[in-house]
Parts: structure tokens; sequence; C-alpha cells
């Protein structure tokens, strides 16, 4: 008993951000029994867009590639991209959870495991115990919807903040451990996140360019020996890759449904969060210019150093395409890890400018003081935008409450279906993407499938197999929301942004020549063109309606789930099938 007190009052920090972060872990169930209350049935509610749940449960019913967890036919084949986490995420099914039982489990883990490495990342940085539990614990919130969901940030966090830590421990002593530890974490990021390996490998090629303009030849060859053990672990990643892309015809096509872009211009992310690297680095630099002394300060010089290579790694990952001229909503994804850098980069060198005060001159204080306030406004701005959804005053009660509804239609399924089926449901309502989560079951159409390998010509086949009792007109199939089921990324919205990118670009250098022709601003319809929808329309009335039966059986169809509110049109009996299921929401069909 005494020696359970000793380690409490040795690591009391320790142990006091462990239960504040169990506590925090309690908002997404208490959220659930404050808006739906005794209604609840099993099913989470929806916060963000953790409907990507699909994949950790798809894997754990056995479809061990990871393919596609929305789609029967492409179940068992190569996911699209490697996310490491989705079977680490799986184990707990493996082991016989249940899914909710899992995902709870997967989320304290995870978070535990969050707040332990921003811990060890603070401590690394200097900041004082207590100082790094508030750390700690304003930057869990500001990432807790990430955290939340298993795909794909929740297994990432840990790695990437021990990736720093890594980072930061090699360039102020290169030891062998260093080297390992730092070589590790580069190893992992290949198989968790494919921006974290990308970030590594421009952050270590950074340092190794300082080491050398430095001539540090201690750190210059500890990087590179740490970045050929990493590079040599996460190989297999890249080869994959290289590999799908020529083995798979229709891998191009999918990666454009992601939203991969030709362009050479960055995407205004880069300076609405991109630039606050830009904010912190110019900080850094009036240090180093106005307080002299510093510049012999070892730690000043360590701290400015990790800073800035780290700062610039992300900032130029971030902005990647203007050398590469491939864009993968590459600002939005790398936004996501530099809202995180710029809270560690705040209290490193908030923690570094209070310690070192006295040295500053009475203006250069001043400067300091309005920085600092400047950038814990904006982290405390940017927590409480991410955090707000799990607040319940923003619930969608009315979408929390019909999800529990959907229980008794899939509890049916489980119980007359022991092996995977193909369910058809309207791809517009969030049904159709549920099913896969909490069922053994497959759906015939939904956005969340788009974003996995399959083929183009399929992709807008399901969706007008799936509008055959809505028969969509080319008005219809023109609206976005209908676009947004049958277009990927690329064509919505991102091929039409950057090309209107490029013209606004154009008019503010020339606003001064008239005569300068910079072309017009377009939208995805227009880029399109009116044949694309004439075509799509007459397909579905000469080609898709007439032949229904024998597209239904194509895609192995069994059943047909109306629900009675959202779908009035549907009539499943049209088609031969069998009434099986009722309830006061929703009716299931079964096909011959």
């Amino acid at each position: 008993m005494a020696g359970i007190k000793d380690f409490l009052r040795l690591h009391r920090p320790v142990v006091v951000l462990a239960g504040i972060v169990l506590v925090l872990t309690v908002i997404p169930p208490l959220d659930t029994f404050l808006v739906v209350g005794n209604a609840w049935q099993g099913i989470l509610p929806t916060f963000t867009d953790e409907l990507n749940f699909a994949r950790m449960h798809t894997i754990g019913e056995g479809h061990l590639t990871d393919g596609n967890a929305y789609y029967l036919e492409h179940s068992d084949g190569p996911p699209l991209v490697l996310f490491g986490g989705a079977w680490l995420n799986a184990l707990p099914l493996w082991a016989g959870m249940s899914l909710n039982s899992a995902l709870m489990l997967n989320f304290i883990v995870w978070s535990l495991l969050f707040a332990a490495s921003v811990y060890w990342l603070l401590r690394e940085l200097r900041a004082p115990p207590w100082g790094a539990v508030s750390g700690t614990i304003l930057l869990y919130l500001q990432s807790y919807e990430h955290v939340w969901r298993p795909v794909n940030l929740q297994p990432v966090f840990p790695f990437f903040f021990l990736f720093y830590a890594a980072l930061l421990r090699l360039i102020r002593e290169q030891s062998r451990r260093n080297v390992l530890f730092l070589a590790a974490m580069v190893g992992a990021g290949f198989y968790v996140f494919a921006y974290l390996w990308q970030i590594a490998v421009i952050t270590l090629g950074l340092l190794s360019l300082y080491a050398l303009v430095r001539k540090n030849w201690p750190l210059l060859k500890a990087t590179l020996l740490a970045s050929l053990i990493g590079g040599s672990v996460g190989l297999p990643v890249p080869l994959y890759m290289l590999w799908l892309s020529h083995a798979s015809p229709y891998f191009w096509e999918s990666m454009g449904r992601l939203g991969l872009v030709s362009s050479h211009l960055p995407m205004a992310e880069v300076i609405y969060s991109g630039g606050w690297i830009g904010v912190v680095l110019s900080f850094l630099a009036v240090l180093w210019w106005r307080a002299r002394d510093l510049r012999e300060d070892e730690g000043f010089i360590q701290l400015a150093t990790f800073l800035s290579i780290s700062g610039l790694g992300l900032w130029i990952m971030q902005g990647s395409n203007a050398i590469t001229g491939k864009l993968l909503e590459t600002g939005e994804h790398v936004r996501m890890l530099i809202l995180p850098w710029l809270i560690f980069a705040t209290i490193g060198i908030g923690v570094f400018v209070w310690k070192q005060r006295a040295r500053f001159s009475r203006g250069l204080r001043a400067v300091a003081v309005l920085v600092m306030a400047l950038l814990s406004v904006v982290n405390v701005y940017y927590t409480y935008y991410y955090f707000s959804p799990f607040l319940t005053a923003g619930a969608n009660r009315e979408v929390w409450q019909t999800e529990q509804l959907y229980v008794k239609p899939f509890a049916w399924l489980q119980d007359h279906e022991k092996k995977p089926v193909v369910v058809w449901s309207d791809p517009h309502d969030y049904l159709a993407s549920v099913l896969p989560i909490y069922t053994r079951d497959f759906t015939l159409d939904t956005f969340w499938g788009m974003l996995e390998l399959a083929p183009e010509n399929e992709i807008r086949e399901r969706y007008l197999i799936s509008q055959y009792f809505n028969s969509p007109t080319v008005a219809d199939l023109k609206s976005t929301r209908e676009m947004s089921l049958y277009l990927g990324r690329h064509d919505l919205p991102h091929e039409a942004e950057t090309i209107n990118r490029g013209v606004k670009i154009c008019r503010i250098l020339f606003f001064w020549d008239t005569s300068k022709n910079c072309g017009s601003l377009t939208t995805p319809q227009e880029l399109l063109g009116d044949k694309f929808f004439s075509d799509l329309e007459k397909r579905f009335q000469t080609d898709i309606k007439p032949n229904i039966k024998m597209y239904l059986k194509k895609y192995h169809v069994a059943y047909i789930l109306k629900d009675k509110v959202l779908d009035p049109a549907y009539h499943p009996e049209i088609l031969g099938a069998k009434l099986v299921y009722t309830d006061e929401r929703f009716e299931l069909y079964r096909l011959p």
C-alpha cells in the first residue's frame, strides 16, 4: 500500500492527467444519454463523419485485406490506401468483443496513449509537469473529434507526437538510443498514415540539410542513419502503392474520387492554417535578431532548430503540390497536424520566454506578450471549433433518434442471414452507410464506398440502380446533392476550385492590366458539360431501368430496405420483392 502511495505522490501530474482523460472519454456516451435517453438502442450517434467505422468492422468480420468496407464485390480486394490503425483497432473484435465495446475500448486506450505521448513531448520541451498536463488537456480537446474516430487519426496521433519527441531528442543528443527511437517512429509512420511518413521524410531531409550547412557531422550522421533504418522498415508501403498503381486498372480513377487533381497552385489552407507556422518562425527570428546573447544559448538554438525544422516540414508538405503538381486534399489533411503542432510550439516558446524574460528588453518583452497572447487565442479558438460538435447543444437530435430505429431491421437481417448479403437502400440516407457498420452485410450504394478502390463506371452504375424508384432527370443529376453521390472529390469540387483559384490569383497579380485574359470562373457542371448529364439520364432510361433485375443480380442485391418516411416513392413489390419485415419506420423486402 505504501508503494502505491509513493508512486502516486511521485507521479501525481501523470496520474491526474490520466484521470482527467478518462473522465473526458465519457463525453460521447454521456451526450448520447442526454440527447437520446432511453430511446438508445445501440447505434452510436453521428457527431462528425465517423461513418467510416465500417473499415474497422469489416476487418473484424474477417475481410482481412481491408478492401472496400461497403461493397461486397470488393470487400476482400486490396485497399486503396493503407491504414495500419484499422487492423489494430479490429483486434478487440477478433477477441470477441462487440463493436460498441471495441469502439469504446479503442477510444480509451488511444486517448491515454495520446495523452502520454503529448505529455512526454511537452516535458521534452521543458514544460513543467503541471504545465505539461494543462497543455496536454488543451491539445486533447482540440483533437477530440479525430481521436474519437477509429480511422484514421485516432491511432496516428501518438506516433505523430512521439516522432517529434524523438526528433527533439536527436537534435539534443545523437546517441544510439535516440537514433533507434527516431527510426522506429519514422518506420511506423509509413504504416499508419500516408501524410505522416511524407512529413517525416521532408523533416529529416531538412534536418540533414541543416546539419550539413552547420557542419554538424554527428547530427548529420545520426539523421541519415535514422532515415535509412526507418525508411527500410517503411519501404513496403510505397512499394505497395507503386505496385497497386500498375496492377489495378482503376487505381487512378479511385485516387481521383479521393480528390486527386493536377495543380501546382497550393490551396488557400497553406495561408489559413500554415500561416501560423510562419508567425511562430518569424517570432523566433525576431528573438534571434533582437536578443543577440541568445545566439550562444544552447537551449534556444535547440528549441529554434526543432520548431523551425518541424514547422517547415509540415508547411512544405502542406504546399508540396507546388513542386509535385499533385494535390490530394493535402491542405486540409496536413492542417489536422499543424494545429496540434501550433499548441506544443506555443507552449515550448512560452516556457522558454518566461524563463529567459530577464534577458529581454522592455520592447521585446512587449512583443513576446503580444505574440504569445495571439497564439493562445488562436489555439483556444481552434480547440472550441473542433470540440464544439461534442457539446450537446449542437447535437442533431432528430438524426440521432432516427439512427436508433435502424436497430430493428438490422437485427432481423442478422438473425435471418448468416452470410453477408447486399441491401439496397437510398444512398441519400445515413441508413445505407450505417448498415455495413452494424451488420455483416453490405450496401448497394453509398458515398463512402465511392472513396475506395473500384471502377468509375461501376460507381455511376450503382448510383443509377439505386435511383430506380426516383427516376432522376438531367436537372436532378446536375444538383450538387446528386452529384456528390456519383462523382468523386476530383470532379466535385476540386477540379473547378483549382481552376477558379488560378483565375483569382491571376486577376490579383494582373489587376492593373485589363487586357490580361485570366480565364473565367467555372463550376463542376460546366466542366463536365451538358452532354455528360444527358448521357447519364439516357443510360438510366434506356439501359438501367429496363434491365433493373439483371443489374440487381449483377451486384448480388438480396434485399430492399425502405424508409417509409424518406422513401415514399419506393414500391419494391413491382420488382417481385416480398415484404418480410415491417415496423413503424421501415419495411424490408426480399428480392426473388
